[in-house]
């Protein structure tokens, strides 16, 4: 096909603007720097333009110099896909996440060209009109520009428009009659462990070279194990592999890692591991050996009692790896024995749900500090919801935020615990332990905006040291606007909450309805724990309201700002110790007001901006927080929690907390007490409050008087969840007997849509039935039972709300057949 003398001149300009366009990529209805280039060019070339069509679209029209009253219309499409690029182009994407790879930079720059030819000569009758449309992929740019008045503000007779075909010779087009070229749409992809057989994913295999048994202990590769040389045995690292970690033990769990071949003795005192104790050593080197004192006879290799002797290595890296993909649930699911990630959620992604799975045993190289439960990275709109993550050498959720934007996560309802933990997973096993790291994009330097980022309703305990120490979870280098809430956090070895702004920031988060109990066991850190470490950095405006600390070796709150730690606000607070620790560490200004303060210490209960305040100093008229004004309300007084050994941490009617705190300034989220439905399923009383204000005024801590005494209920559902199509009956039990029929139940659908159930029973009684009709008005997808406030009234009065056990259930109204068990190398 001969080329036009007179566009062939415009090549130079037109390959750079489309070069241009592929380096800077936005995605639908996003296309703001592409739709001004646009309007640029074609103002530039004499084009009358006319901009917002369909939010981002642009038309230009032009008149040629015949009279003909001819309409036509020329269509390219503006918007770029959300995925990364994996070029190496001098021109490829700048944008994380975001890449051309559908060619429609090429689709504007051509019409373009198209535009200032004709711009230029106008030899034609008639009018064009040329049409950028936004939003190609999936997302109904085109609708948006009908029903902006498109075809009525600018008449087409016809329309044309092509798409590029790299698989055509250049030079070459094609046509046919009817529809061409196929159309985008999106799906959800589920993930899920179906049925009564769990489905495993596990990171290990069967060695390559086999096993071989242990016949001299005295040199060689066996050189050093103690015992009975013949229960030792050894295998060579799984080829593509370079380093063999671990291996697993016949119930799934993972082998105890020890140090050197001679700590191969399977009786460790202080061992908490599932039952045997079985000790493995790798010396972690390329095409090294690992040697597992797996025993004899039936739990030999293979033997019947060990028919999986697999073992896992730094290749068997992840179980799912979500890279630029969006709209995917992973649930149901256990992952055990992985070297990273169970599973990692790469930039460019969004919309992914992780549900309902048990993430166990990931541990990595010793020292190296990345065996995360789950591991994401540059992505946004992510739920992690309902898992339980255990027993990995590193945090159990690790985040960096996205590279521009608010960051928005959900984390509710996970059980984190025991991460770090040695004596299950022994001494090999060494990492950088925490519930969660919450980070930036761009090792400290990057975007760090949470905005919209909720922590909500999760149990993390015991968090234990490795290569550094375990901590609940930490805000790190660059990490804003969280809202921490409805939590309870229980023995960790460091600060349970660490605000480290060691980077940039870790400004205007909320912390409230938290419990912090027993924090610092391994290293004597706060509850709460503020870290600024340079003149450059800050930890500002944070709102700490209503939480309740317990027990903490090294008190409630603390700081360290060597930069702005200002602004803060810490009100409603409960700071109790039943020994005699200073409870305060606070040397920069800010708000402290309406707390109260309590231990036996004879001196400093609390440090703050200067001013120390022992028992006598903290009353109602003292300035504590040296702001120079006085009458900050701190009182120091025993708060009479009902139990200590018990973990209960409700008042006592006679508490000196109740009616004491102050509504002022109070985060918009705060309108109930504490609501936690997971610490009462692992030795802890209900949490599971929501109590509205119960008095003149809020009471001091986590918890509101009155949810502890009043009746709390069960929830049992005859197809548990998930819950397929049909009717469910629901047995609901309460914790007494109740003096009025309670209820009516309510069901909350995923689309936040309401079904209201009526019990049936006997009053005075405690079970009380119904019946939930799934049916195609209720969609799938996660939804929640609850009781009216007070609905739960006991013979003297006390009034509940609380389902303590079963308030939730996935709907699930098509459920697929059983997978298969899974393993990553086999």
């Amino acid at each position: 096909m001969p080329t036009i003398e007179r566009i062939d001149g415009y090549a130079e300009e037109l390959t750079a603007i489309r070069r241009d366009l592929h380096a800077h990529p936005e995605i639908g209805f996003e296309e703001v720097r592409t739709s001004g280039i646009v309007a640029d060019k074609l103002t530039q070339w004499g084009i009358e333009v006319h901009r917002g069509l369909g939010g981002t679209g642009v038309v230009g029209v032009l008149k040629g110099k015949g009279s003909g009253g001819k309409r036509i219309g020329l269509r390219a499409d503006m918007d770029a896909l959300p995925m990364e690029e994996n070029t190496n182009l001098r021109w490829r994407s700048t944008i994380p996440g975001r890449f051309h790879g559908c060619g429609h930079d090429g689709h504007t720059t051509m019409l373009l060209g198209t535009a200032r030819y004709l711009a230029e000569t106008r030899n034609f009758d008639g009018t064009v009109h040329f049409i950028f449309q936004p939003a190609e992929e999936g997302l109904g740019g085109a609708r948006a520009m009908i029903k902006d008045g498109l075809f009525e503000k600018f008449p087409c007779d016809e329309v044309y428009g092509l798409h590029n075909a790299p698989d055509m010779n250049h030079g070459e087009i094609a046509i046919l009659p009817g529809p061409a070229m196929a159309g985008a749409d999106f799906f959800d992809i589920t993930i899920q462990g179906y049925g009564s057989e769990t489905a495993y994913l596990d990171g290990t295999m069967l060695p390559l070279s086999g096993w071989t048994q242990c016949t001299s202990c005295g040199s060689g590769v066996c050189g050093g194990v103690p015992g009975t040389c013949a229960d030792s045995w050894y295998a060579t690292s799984s080829a593509p592999s370079s380093k063999v970690i671990g291996a697993q033990k016949p119930d799934g769990s993972m082998t105890y890692r020890v140090t050197s071949s001679s700590d191969l003795t399977n009786a460790h005192s202080g061992y908490a591991g599932t039952a045997p104790e079985i000790d493995s050593y790798s010396p972690q080197s390329v095409g090294g050996t690992i040697l597992v004192k797996w025993g004899q006879g039936a739990n030999a290799p293979l033997g019947s009692a060990n028919p999986k002797p697999y073992v896992f290595n730094d290749n068997n890296a992840y179980g799912f790896v979500i890279n630029s993909s969006s709209f995917i649930t992973i649930k149901g699911l256990t992952f055990r024995c992985h070297r990273r990630y169970a599973v990692s959620i790469d930039s460019g992604s969004h919309d992914i749900i992780v549900q309902n799975n048990k993430i166990l045993y990931d541990s990595d190289v010793t020292g190296n500090g990345s065996g995360y439960g789950i591991g994401s990275f540059g992505a946004t709109n992510i739920t992690i919801t309902g898992n339980e993550i255990g027993w990995s050498d590193s945090e159990g959720i690790h985040v960096q935020a996205a590279a521009s934007g608010p960051t928005v996560y959900t984390i509710t309802g996970n059980w984190i615990h025991d991460n770090g933990n040695q004596n299950v997973m022994g001494p090999a096993a060494t990492g950088t332990p925490c519930g969660m790291i919450l980070g930036d994009n761009g090792g400290g330097t990057g975007n760090g905006d949470y905005t919209g980022s909720v922590i909500d309703n999760n149990l993390i305990s015991r968090q234990k040291s490795g290569s550094s120490i375990g901590r609940g979870i930490i805000l790190e280098n660059n990490s804003n606007n969280w809202i921490i809430r409805n939590n309870v956090f229980e023995g960790s070895d460091g600060e349970c909450i660490k605000l480290d702004a060691n980077g940039i920031s870790t400004n205007g988060n909320q912390i409230y309805n938290n419990i912090f109990l027993r924090c610092g066991q391994g290293g004597g850190g706060p509850g709460l724990y503020f870290n600024v470490t340079g003149s450059n950095k800050s930890a500002s405006n944070n709102k700490v309201y209503n939480n309740t600390f317990v027990d903490n070796v090294g008190g409630a709150i603390a700081s360290s700002c060597s930069g702005p730690c200002t602004g803060n606000v810490f009100r409603n607070d409960l700071l109790y110790d039943s020994g005699s620790r200073q409870l305060v560490y606070w040397s920069p200004g800010g708000t402290f007001q309406n707390n109260l303060v309590y231990s036996s210490a004879g001196g400093t209960l609390v440090s703050f901006n200067g001013r120390t305040s022992g028992c006598s100093g903290l009353v109602v008229s003292a300035d504590v927080d040296n702001d120079g004004t006085a009458n900050d309300s701190v009182i120091c007084a025993n708060p009479l929690l009902l139990s200590l050994s018990g973990n209960d941490l409700h008042l006592n009617s006679l508490s000196p907390a109740r009616d004491k705190g102050t509504a002022n300034g109070m985060p918009a989220g705060r309108t109930a007490s504490i609501y936690n439905t997971v610490a009462g399923a692992h030795n802890f009383p209900s949490y599971a409050d929501n109590q509205s204000l119960g008095g003149s005024a809020w009471d001091i801590g986590a918890v509101e008087y009155g949810a502890a005494v009043g009746p709390s209920a069960t929830l049992v559902l005859s197809d548990p969840s998930p819950t397929a199509a049909g009717n469910v009956g629901l047995v609901l039990t309460t914790s007494a007997s109740v003096v009025q029929l309670p209820g009516p139940l309510v069901f909350t659908a995923s689309d936040n849509s309401t079904r209201t159930i009526v019990l049936s029973g006997a009053v005075p009684g405690t079970t009380f039935t119904g019946t939930l009709r799934v049916d195609t008005t209720i969609p799938d997808g996660p939804g929640t039972f609850s009781l009216p406030l007070n609905s739960l009234v006991d013979a003297s009065g006390n009034l509940g709300r609380a389902i303590v056990s079963g308030s939730q259930t996935l709907i699930d109204k098509t459920p697929p057949a059983a997978p298969s068990n899974l393993r990553t190398g086999n």
